[in-house]
């Protein structure tokens, strides 16, 4: 039915998209630097697609995530598909990355 209630549609979708986001970082972020990188891709990608899913708008964070996912997908490096995830999220919520020392920072 497509008159049906989502409650991601009552509340801004450009703070549902940061809250997901960060919330996402927070739980991913110690999963790769524990060395699973894998583990943090899989959480950052099922978050992004969800949100592609139930969120509707804005344009600029959702073409970014969906590009995101897209240059993911044909990239055969599991340490860099996380990587295009976060700069895609870091992008999002105006962080900067910082790649220099191979790990993830929580964000505060």
């Amino acid at each position: 039915m497509s008159d049906e209630f989502n409650e991601f549609d009552a509340v801004d979708p450009e703070d549902t998209i940061r809250t997901m986001l960060t919330a996402a970082i927070q739980v991913g972020a110690p999963v790769y630097n524990s060395g699973d990188q894998r583990g943090c891709y899989d959480i950052y990608a099922a978050v992004a697609r969800m949100l592609l899913r139930v969120v509707h708008g804005p344009e600029d964070e959702t073409d970014t995530l969906r590009g995101a996912l897209q240059e993911a997908a044909l990239e055969p490096d599991v340490e860099e598909q996380a990587w295009i995830m976060r700069r895609a999220f870091d992008h999002i919520l105006g962080e900067e990355e910082d790649e220099e020392d191979g790990t993830f920072e929580n964000l505060n």
